[in-house]
């Protein structure tokens, strides 16, 4: 049993190509619901909707019945080619996210967030109660986070991985995310009352967006590092890597794309409300320069953020946690 599951599996196809042929199979009809995120690529290997429609391209047998929101002129990871013959069903769109418990303008606002679209964010800020706040203080992130795990709320701290130069603010222990047991005492174990550090709301170890992909808690503190900065003229997103010691600038599209959806992913995990620390930086090190921390907590706030108050905001939740 041991040698068959340590056994390399060698896929010749896309997952989704396996999936149709295996259901193929099946004599007489067979139905495939598939319920695909956009903008949930990460990693390498993951195609998103492009994949499905590679994979259905050269299996004329299948009928498809999908939402116009994901056929495109142009090819795209989120979006099905149009030259496959699909039908469109407006009602398969999925408009409202589960996650977000008190607004559903949450993913259009970070969608405009990530594309740089100031007046847009602003202006669903503007119309709608967005669970996001901003601190440059690590020690309120964590004094408002535990204040708000009571009861049978969950708190916890994540980040990129990416975000190699939190380890100079204090922030060097990562989940490891290939650890199921690790992973599952972050999210089940309890730093109150039970004192257990390995749990989130012990706020000691950060989860990365491949620990928390499909997953959720309810309150979450997302830190925010120099991988992801505003630069240029006019600015923009530029996602960058750290290697040896300094910081590279990502050239590779795809891979910029993934640095993107990996702060679309975290920005979307809490079920009440996202707190963003962005360092204030160091003069002395390059690698955590203050002016592009400033650039990135000046672009948030110019996004409709609010900043983080204390009791002000600690009341406003505790009428919405007494309101579920």
């Amino acid at each position: 049993m041991r040698k068959s599951a340590q056994r390399p599996v060698r896929l010749t196809q896309s997952e989704p190509a396996h999936l149709l042929d295996i259901m193929h199979r099946h004599d007489g009809f067979a139905a495939i619901i598939c319920l695909i995120g956009q903008g949930q690529e990460i990693h390498d290997g993951e195609g998103g909707m492009a994949c499905w429609g590679d994979a259905l391209a050269s299996r004329p047998e299948w009928q498809i019945h999908t939402s116009p929101d994901v056929v495109s002129s142009t090819r795209g990871l989120t979006t099905l080619p149009p030259s496959l013959p699909v039908q469109k069903e407006p009602s398969l769109h999925l408009t409202v996210p589960v996650r977000s418990l008190r607004d559903t303008a949450t993913p259009q606002w970070v969608n405009a967030v990530l594309e740089g679209n100031v007046s847009l964010a602003r202006n669903i800020a503007e119309n709608a109660s967005l669970p996001f706040r901003l601190t440059r203080s690590l020690p309120e992130l964590r004094k408002v986070l535990r204040e708000r795990a009571r009861l049978t709320y969950r708190c916890g701290l994540i980040a990129s991985s990416q975000a190699k130069r939190l380890r100079a603010e204090g922030l060097g222990a990562e989940l490891a995310h290939m650890d199921s047991n690790a992973v599952a005492q972050w999210f089940l174990n309890r730093w109150a009352p039970d004192k257990d550090v390995r749990a989130s709301d012990a706020l000691e170890t950060v989860a990365t967006q491949f620990a928390i992909q499909g997953l959720e808690l309810d309150f979450f503190g997302l830190c925010w590092d120099g991988d992801l900065i505003r630069t240029g003229y006019p600015q923009r997103w530029q996602p960058r890597r750290f290697s040896g010691t300094t910081w590279q600038t990502v050239k590779s599209s795809e891979k910029a794309l993934w640095s993107l959806n990996t702060y679309r992913v975290l920005l979307t995990r809490a079920r009440y409300e996202t707190i963003i620390w962005v360092p204030e930086g160091n003069p002395d090190d390059p690698t955590r320069c203050p002016e592009t921390r400033n650039g990135i907590a000046d672009f948030l706030l110019a996004c409709g953020i609010e900043p983080l108050k204390g009791a002000e905001t600690l009341q406003t939740v505790d009428t919405c946690l007494l309101d579920v």
